[in-house]
């Protein structure tokens, strides 16, 4: 197997099946615990309250109380002295393991070999040196960039994670051609220069929850009381699609993180994909519309707290949001992938098509 394909398929190995994962449509401490009832695990076994400095993170939902302790573990609180263990979150030797910080850089360690890869909170991408199609998608992929390392095609063709990552393989292999998602660059289109990436999905069926055609960086390292800077141009065709970027931990259960969404009737704005997924949306009175068939310019701002971190959008210069809430899911989480594309497409009548050019990450203004 050549490197190419090593590192895109060793990338995705994380990757969940979003399709199952909004089947439950509950916040994502709660949906691991009713998980684990469906895959057969049993009633939980009642303990003794974990004590407070071994909690990272605890919040109620719906009148129950939740905690999430250091160790990974996910307990519910029955009351002041019985809590129920009710699944394991996240590995806490996993996330350590894989960075190392040397001379204030960090890495990302490659768990099969050991390999580091300086993570990239800085990055700047014109996709002006890429072949059009599968040949330019190889390049895109290719470890020598050191950029993107994961391709997600999910739709009603291959509606699961064995499905698409098998579709992957055999189009970078050169066996076969797309299915109903593609990702590729594309000269049909360019805001700056002469080419851009396209991605495009199917209108979703009826027994799909979601459809995806993105790309995804694994080397971003962001953790709270950062700053996340992000600009990029946006060409959208036939329908709007729910959500263009994904800033996420792959670590934890369901991979939450915060998200640029398009909410109905199409506003920029952004949701939490964790615990009660607070959303924040543009005020009704002077949202924009976001327009089809057109460049658009889109800048936001993240500053990363599980409590009182900060969300600002602009669109084509003028901000469209400034609010504050969480936008980590818990004290300690640390987003290592950034999803750019159609990481998310619900509607059932109409296809999407998304131009994406001129891309921009940074953690400083």
């Amino acid at each position: 197997m050549d490197r190419a394909v090593f590192w895109i398929l060793k990338a995705s190995v994380m990757q969940v099946d979003s399709s199952k994962a909004i089947l439950f449509p509950l916040p994502m401490l709660v949906y691991v615990a009713v998980l684990c009832q469906f895959a057969g695990c049993g009633e939980p076994a009642t303990i003794q309250p974990v004590p407070a400095d071994e909690i990272e993170f605890s919040t109620s939902i719906d009148g129950t109380t939740w905690h999430l302790g250091k160790d990974g573990n996910l307990y519910r609180e029955l009351d002041a002295a019985a809590w129920t263990l009710e699944n394991k979150v996240f590995d806490p030797d996993e996330i350590r393991n894989s960075y190392v910080t040397e001379n204030e850089v960090t890495y990302r360690i490659a768990p099969d070999d050991g390999r580091r890869f300086v993570t990239r909170n800085e990055i700047q991408e014109s996709f002006e040196d890429l072949d059009e199609g599968i040949t330019g998608l190889k390049q895109l992929l290719d470890e020598k960039r050191l950029l993107w390392g994961a391709l997600t095609l999910q739709s009603g063709e291959t509606p699961e994670v064995a499905d698409y990552v098998e579709l992957r393989r055999a189009i970078l292999a050169g066996e076969r051609d797309f299915a109903d998602c593609r990702v590729e660059p594309s000269r049909v289109q360019a805001h700056g220069g002469k080419g851009s990436v396209r991605f495009s999905a199917p209108a979703r069926p009826d027994d799909l929850i979601t459809c995806k055609a993105s790309i995804s960086c694994p080397l971003v390292y962001f953790r709270n009381g950062d700053d996340f800077w992000f600009e990029a141009a946006f060409y959208v065709e036939d329908s709007l699609p729910m959500t263009l970027v994904d800033l996420e931990t792959e670590f934890v259960a369901e991979h939450p993180g915060i998200r640029l969404r398009l909410f109905p009737p199409g506003t920029l704005g952004a949701e939490l994909k964790a615990l009660n997924k607070p959303q924040f949306r543009q005020p009704e009175d002077r949202s924009v519309q976001f327009p089809l068939n057109q460049w658009v310019v889109v800048k936001v701002h993240y500053h990363l707290s599980p409590t009182d971190g900060r969300i600002e959008i602009w669109q084509d210069g003028i901000q469209v949001l400034d609010s504050i809430g969480p936008t980590l899911p818990y004290p300690s989480a640390i987003y290592n992938s950034l999803e750019v594309g159609i990481s998310s497409h619900h509607d059932s009548e109409r296809g999407s098509t998304v131009y994406v050019d001129d891309l921009k990450i940074s953690s400083q203004p």
